[in-house]
């Protein structure tokens, strides 16, 4: 199974980037604002460690140098057995799965069960635990092999509370396990087997253009990019994600605000190829008639998306992020950091 020791220097991993996994300081100037006091995980500071995550595929058919085959789709519900092992201070770990990119609604386990895009799992302070993803595919047509990936969010359960608490700290961290489904029937047409999705945006507009110095020198920078040239763009991809032109990492009072317009925005590496989702509450954002949007990067060209949240549509406190999952075997997904938007009683 694939691992992640979760350090006190991942709160804000720009997972994309070769040379950002696993390294970037909360330290750093760039760094998001934290307070420590409010950190769900300051108790760990001690030890330097919040904990261990392993997670990956139970079981699987191996070829001969040991690397997991596709699975095989045969037509209605597929089952893929899974496994995971935790240790330490996570308390609890969620699982989000995409298809060909783009958020698969699942059940875990029976097949009478409701489906959902994420389940969450209670963990002790040593945890293992296998259990199967049960899910009719959303898309996929006979002789397809499209990437089946898993990423697991800790603690998704946490929500800030704004008393106690304003940011997500060290929760809501991410990394993902990709495998391979060959499609030998076409996944059926049928929209009654998806889960719930939101309906939170108006306004979205999906645009392309020529990637300039200033957008790198401002944009990518304030997103934490700090060495990004026009001459290295190609060499890794890049995110930025703003809420009413500012880049946000806590929380938004939405209290006498209409709306909210954020603003994202994918360039980098010419031919690859990704599902952007949108998720409040761990439940997809649809638009368009769909939960997720095909992006596939051109040399040169930043790819962005602007949409207004209706705050009216949304009471009390709601997680928010958005995730970028590779559809391609060469690239990185990313989560970005969850941010919370509330409104005061």
């Amino acid at each position: 199974m694939r691992k992640r020791f979760l350090s006190l220097a991942m709160i804000f991993v720009l997972p994309f980037a070769v040379a950002a996994c696993g390294n970037y300081n909360i330290a750093d100037e760039n760094g998001p604002p934290q307070n420590v006091e409010e950190d769900p995980f300051a108790g760990a500071q001690e030890d330097g460690d919040l904990g261990f995550l392993s997670h990956g595929e139970a079981d699987p058919t191996r070829a001969d140098d040991q690397s997991v085959l596709p699975y095989e789709y045969h037509g209605g519900e597929f089952v893929l057995d899974y496994q995971f092992s935790s240790e330490g201070k996570l308390d609890s770990i969620g699982f989000l799965l995409f298809l060909d990119g783009k958020p698969q609604a699942y059940k875990v386990n029976d097949t009478g069960a409701e489906y959902e895009y994420l389940h969450c799992f209670r963990t002790s302070e040593k945890h293992e635990e296998k259990f199967s993803f049960v899910f009719t595919p959303d898309t996929g047509k006979k002789g397809d092999t499209l990437n089946m990936t898993v990423v697991s969010v800790t603690r998704p359960d946490f929500q800030p509370d704004m008393k106690e608490t304003s940011s997500y700290g060290w929760y809501h961290q991410s990394f993902e396990r990709v495998l391979k489904l060959h499609f030998n029937e076409d996944a059926p047409e049928n929209d009654s087997i998806n889960g719930e999705s939101i309906t939170a945006f108006r306004d979205v507009s999906i645009s392309e253009e020529k990637v300039t110095s200033s957008f790198i020198e401002n944009e990518l920078v304030k997103a934490g990019w700090n060495d990004v040239t026009m001459d290295t763009l190609d060499n890794s991809v890049y995110w930025t994600l703003v809420y009413d032109g500012e880049v946000v990492y806590d929380n938004i009072n939405l209290t006498g605000k209409d709306t909210l317009t954020v603003r994202y925005t994918l360039c980098g590496t010419p031919g690859a190829k990704y599902g952007i989702s949108f998720f409040l509450n761990h439940k997809p954002i649809s638009f368009d008639g769909a939960v997720s949007r095909d992006v596939t990067l051109s040399k040169g060209n930043v790819w962005i998306m602007e949409a207004t949240i209706d705050t009216a549509k949304l009471d009390g406190f709601n997680t928010f992020y958005a995730t970028a999952v590779a559809a391609d075997g060469n690239s990185v997904t990313s989560k970005t950091g969850s941010i919370l938007l509330y409104k005061e009683d």
